[in-house]
């Protein structure tokens, strides 16, 4: 208990700088650090802002890619009609 006798009078001069006391202090920068881990996971994460943006980019060129395809199929689609109307 020598331990605890020396770091009481560092406690009580750290919870007068404070002005709180230090169970106070540890919780609130745990609950801190713990929602910054989430936030940094949240940006970087696998599940994150920047997968967000990745997938709408992508779903943006598909959407292009099947409006050409579309446009495509139905210059073939033309053709093959007028080819099967010249062939009857």
């Amino acid at each position: 208990m020598e331990f605890a006798k020396d770091i009481a009078p560092i406690i009580r001069k750290f919870e007068q700088i404070l002005g709180l006391s230090l169970k106070i202090f540890l919780v609130t920068a745990t609950i801190v650090i713990l929602v910054g881990i989430y936030v940094a996971n949240l940006i970087y994460g696998d599940n994150s802002l920047h997968r967000l943006e990745y997938l709408q980019r992508e779903k943006e060129s598909l959407k292009q890619e099947i409006h050409s395809l579309k446009q495509d199929n139905a210059k073939l689609h033309k053709q093959y009609l007028e080819w099967s109307d010249a062939n009857n």
